[in-house]
């Protein structure tokens, strides 16, 4: 209700906006509307007063308000084309026809992809299948499989159940050659699908990716874990980037754990009581420990990062994150891939990282989650400083964890790599020198430190000092720091690899 002009009195009574117009501002309320856009019932919040102080003529006057503004709103997703692919879904031999129709079903798939390849019409590039297509499948599959061509053939009579003109689409691995996709499972199948749907139908209908809603069910069908996983992940990835919008139904936790953490999805919780469908939107870490039980999984199974990064505290956690996200080009997000956790300094010496069979009555670190990476202050004076024995024992346990990580920094602690420009930058400063390799940073009694006789300062809070210099840091000027590069460039390959 807002004030246009002169309004009062009426069956609303009074002033308008004074009276009625203001008391709704900022009241978030739904509605539900017919087939003819005509809203039939407005609902309110359970704390919100409705009721007018000039009765019940003046109370229905507000509400016939309120329906006459929704009346046929507009959403986002209006004007949108709507694709959906169905859980049950093939990709079979075909006959040429010049109607390019991607059914629900995959019907009309082989005949596309034979068009793009084979056509020489301007319209139908063969970029797009070799290309665009086949580097969408690489990136998916990952390690799982290396596909070199997408192509397709024709069985001539007698080769093939049917009649003559059947088209098939074949695909290349090195080694191996062309293997037609009815020997191939049917997780392949559904994800050749998924990329035609994004990637050739905005092509052959000329329309923006962004004017489309996916709606694709049961992804997870004969995928296995990892390889659904970085499916989703595309799909992340090409909704942002495309501004598209993806609706997936799964009975899958390894969407959940996906999602569950991510800025740009929303999980709903769909359950049917035998009568009708309620739905419910997902939101606080308890309501997906529901979801998780409805599904069969334990909170063990998922809503963790697939590995921890144990640093000594919060601003090494600062520089850490910054440090994968240049190396990843940030494809790598902490809470989701991989997880911070502190395990605070000269505590070291009362932890372990160690498998069952071998655990001392120290706390083992190893139990929360085997894929990790450590990393310490090496405190060096000199080059021939002999480590504390606990980041020595530390250093050991490590080692013999499969694919595990230790970086125990060659430079005196964690502030020493930070560049001079860097540092000049952040506080203010010109043409200061990089801090030196076993230089103290922060002052120490009984000697100088980079802190004071550099930036002036005989205290710095580490954390107000990590968020100021992190923007100013890149992978050119943080390259030649002692031995960052290999280690950052190992962690973030490590990372990686539990995220495959």
């Amino acid at each position: 209700v807002h004030k246009n002009g002169v309004t009062s009195g009426g069956e609303l009574s009074g002033d308008w906006w004074q009276e009625h117009g203001v008391h709704f501002i900022d009241t978030e309320i739904t509605w539900e509307t017919d087939s003819n856009g005509n809203c039939t019932e407005v609902f309110f919040p359970t704390n919100f007063v409705l009721k007018s102080p000039y009765g019940e003529v003046s109370t229905n006057a507000r509400i016939s308000a309120i329906k006459n503004i929704v009346r046929n709103p507009s959403h986002h997703l209006n004007n949108t084309k709507f694709r959906r692919l169905l859980a049950d879904r093939d990709i079979r031999q075909e006959s040429s026809s010049n109607d390019l129709v991607l059914g629900s079903d995959g019907t009309g798939a082989s005949n596309i992809i034979r068009r793009f390849i084979t056509s020489s019409k301007i319209e139908f590039p063969r970029e797009v299948i070799q290309e665009e297509l086949l580097d969408g499948l690489n990136e998916i599959f990952g390690n799982d499989g290396s596909f070199s061509e997408i192509q397709v053939q024709e069985h001539d009579d007698g080769e093939a159940d049917g009649p003559q003109d059947h088209w098939e689409v074949f695909l290349g691995e090195d080694q191996k050659g062309l293997i037609s996709l009815s020997k191939s499972g049917s997780g392949l199948k559904t994800i050749l699908l998924v990329l035609s749907n994004l990637l050739v139908v905005p092509r052959i209908e000329n329309t923006d990716k962004a004017e489309y809603i996916f709606a694709f069910e049961e992804l997870e069908n004969n995928l296995h874990p990892a390889l659904l996983r970085r499916l989703l992940r595309y799909l992340e990835d090409y909704a942002i980037k495309e501004k598209a919008t993806i609706f997936l139904t799964t009975h899958s936790s390894t969407a959940l754990d996906v999602f569950g953490g991510s800025e740009n999805a929303q999980i709903i919780h769909v359950i049917h009581d035998g009568e009708t469908a309620h739905t419910s939107t997902v939101s606080a870490q308890f309501d997906r420990f529901e979801v998780i039980s409805t599904l069969g999984a334990r909170p063990s199974d998922l809503l963790q990062a697939n590995s921890i990064v144990w640093v000594e505290g919060p601003s090494d956690r600062v520089y850490i994150n910054h440090w994968i996200q240049l190396y990843s080009d940030g494809n790598l997000r902490e809470g989701r891939d991989y997880q911070c956790a502190f395990y605070g300094g000269s505590l070291l010496a009362q932890i372990q990282f160690r498998p069952p069979e071998k655990e001392t009555p120290l706390a083992n670190l190893f139990r929360i989650n085997p894929n990790i990476v450590v990393i310490c202050d090496g405190d060096r004076e000199a080059a021939d400083t002999h480590l504390k024995s606990r980041v020595g024992r530390i250093y050991a346990e490590v080692g013999d964890i499969p694919y595990a990580h230790i970086w125990i920094t060659e430079a005196r602690e964690i502030e020493n790599y930070i560049p001079g420009s860097v540092l000049g930058i952040a506080q203010g400063l010109q043409s200061i020198p990089d801090p030196g390799q076993y230089e103290p940073f922060f002052p120490r009694r009984g000697s100088s430190s980079y802190l004071e006789d550099q930036l002036n300062r005989k205290h710095i809070d580490k954390m107000e000092l990590a968020m100021a210099c992190t923007p100013y840091m890149t992978k050119e000027n943080m390259a030649d720091r002692f031995e960052w590069d290999d280690q950052i460039r190992t962690i973030t390959e490590r990372i990686s690899s539990w995220n495959t």
